[in-house]
Order: structure tokens, then C-alpha cells, then sequence
């Protein structure tokens, strides 16, 4: 059994994964908490830990320690330019966040089609993948999150008291009006960034979603979309089978 491990700023997602293939995802859980959430995991006979982390070097240097008390090989995958049939756009492939390499890597292998993957967490990626999965490049921006906390911080008569609703509509108060201003930008990004990606493919691209900002998108947009969680884990588990 071997052990994902996707660390983000501030949160981990910790899945095992089993010798047929399949990962079960244990728990997310606060970085400050990966070493107890550990411990107990390995006295079970884990053969190794994969992870992969955009978060502060210190969870990076953290597992590393742990994986060397506790004598369990550690594999910690990093982006690369060229893997799993997915061709990286950047020049300097590096740069590219490993969160979106691996969303990449595990939407390639079950779409072989031209892809769109919008990733809605603190902040939303956009990216574009071609039928031959060639990375076309992206964007990246504030999610919904960080967008209404920028404008919270920096007004004083602007201010948000409660979650928002379902539908997206022009508001007649201060509170809705900024969280819808902020999902219709949302909204607004993702449509815009499908047509210039319509363009460049010259095809209708499939349109995947994911992360955890997905549910402050209108409930009744974007029904054809393929709503996905856990493709950072899924790339993980590729790498952990055969790497």
C-alpha cells in the first residue's frame, strides 16, 4: 500500500493507495496536522509515499523527515515537460504549478479530445489541452474566496453577511451584490477563455470542473460540464503505478 499525499497551502489531502490500482481518500486535513494524521497510518506496512505540494517548503521538508524516521521510500512528484502523452506549454515547464501538471496528466487519459479544465480553488486555473494532448496554456486569477476577501480588505462600506443563493441575478443590496459580482466574474472568465479556446482548437472542447469553488457557480450553468474532485490524487496514483 502506498500513501498520495497532496499538499496545498494550507491544506493536505492524504488517499491510500491499493495494490489493484484504487485510492480511497482518507481525509483533508490542516498542514500543521500531517505528521499526527501520519503516525498512525505508518505502523499499517506502507511501502511508500508519493505526494506532490504547491504549499510552503517546510510540509515539503516535513514529509521528507518523516518518510526517513520511519525508513519508507518518498517520491515527491514535480512537473515536467513531457509525461503521460501531455506536452507542457511552458517554456520553462517547471513553472508550471504540479497541482494543474497532474490534473493535466489524469484528464489525458481518459479524454483524448480536446479538454478545457477550469480548477476553482483559491484561485481558478484555466487550461487548455489539445485533442493530441498538447498543454495550449492558461490562466490563472482570484477565486471566488479571494476576490470577495480583497474587496472586504480594502472598502469600508462594502460589506458580505451571509452565504450567497443559487441564482446569479442583479442585486439590490450591498451583501449580494458583491458576491454575485464576484461569481459572474467567475462566470464570466470561464466563458470568455471557452471562446478564445474554441478558437485555437478549432473544436468544441470538453469542459471539465473541479475544486472546491465549483459550488458558487449558478446552479443551472454549465449543465454539459463534467464536474470532477480528487484529479491531483487521480495524476498521483498514475505516477505511484508507474514511476
Amino acid at each position: 500500500m502506498q500513501i498520495l499525499i497532496e499538499a496545498g497551502n494550507t491544506y493536505v489531502k492524504v488517499a491510500q493507495l491499493f495494490e489493484n490500482g484504487n485510492f480511497a481518500l482518507l481525509g483533508r486535513y490542516p498542514s500543521r496536522k500531517l505528521e499526527m494524521v501520519l503516525e498512525p497510518l505508518l505502523e499499517t506496512g506502507i511501502s511508500r509515499i508519493v505526494f506532490a505540494s504547491v504549499g510552503p517548503v517546510e510540509v515539503d521538508n516535513s514529509l521528507q523527515r518523516i518518510s526517513q524516521l520511519a525508513n519508507i521510500p518518498v517520491m515527491q512528484v514535480k512537473t515536467l515537460r513531457k509525461d503521460f502523452g501531455v506536452k507542457n506549454a511552458y517554456s520553462e515547464y517547471q513553472y508550471l504549478g504540479v497541482d494543474r501538471w497532474l490534473t493535466l496528466v489524469a484528464i489525458r487519459q481518459q479524454f483524448k479530445k480536446p479538454t478545457v479544465i477550469v480548477d476553482i480553488g483559491t484561485a481558478l486555473t484555466f487550461d487548455v489541452m489539445s485533442e493530441d494532448g498538447k498543454h495550449l496554456g492558461g490562466w490563472i486569477a482570484p477565486g471566488y474566496q479571494l476576490m470577495m476577501k480583497s474587496v472586504l480588505e480594502n472598502t469600508t462600506k462594502v460589506f458580505a453577511d451571509r452565504d450567497h443563493s443559487d441564482l446569479l441575478t442583479f442585486a439590490d443590496n450591498t451583501a449580494d451584490g458583491l458576491k454575485n459580482g464576484c461569481r459572474a466574474a467567475l462566470v464570466g472568465l470561464i466563458e470568455f477563455g471557452l471562446s478564445q479556446a474554441r478558437d485555437r482548437l478549432k473544436a468544441e472542447p470538453e469542459v471539465i470542473l473541479c475544486g472546491g469553488g465549483v459550488r458558487h457557480l449558478p446552479v443551472n450553468w454549465g449543465k454539459s460540464f463534467h464536474r470532477r474532485s480528487d484529479l491531483v490524487l487521480e495524476g498521483l496514483a498514475l505516477y505511484a503505478k508507474c514511476r
